[in-house]
């Protein structure tokens, strides 16, 4: 799950969705999360990816972090 302010954005496994994709389980999941604060709850469609989150950050903050 990532955070984004008031939205959390759920992200699982490519193999696992299928079993997600339901409405009892989507259900659940809305259900947690807005029980822990957020008000928007989204689901990920191209699922977790390691490192998904530097895909919105500029080429510059990339090649400056730390270790590169």
């Amino acid at each position: 799950m990532r955070h984004h302010g008031e939205l959390a954005r759920v992200e699982i496994a490519r193999q696992d969705l299928p079993r997600a994709l339901n409405l009892a389980m989507l259900d659940s999941i809305t259900t947690a999360l807005r029980a822990c604060g957020f008000v928007y709850v989204t689901l990920d469609t191209q699922g977790y990816r390691s490192g998904s989150m530097n895909d919105v950050l500029p080429v510059s903050a990339i090649a400056s972090a730390p270790g590169k």
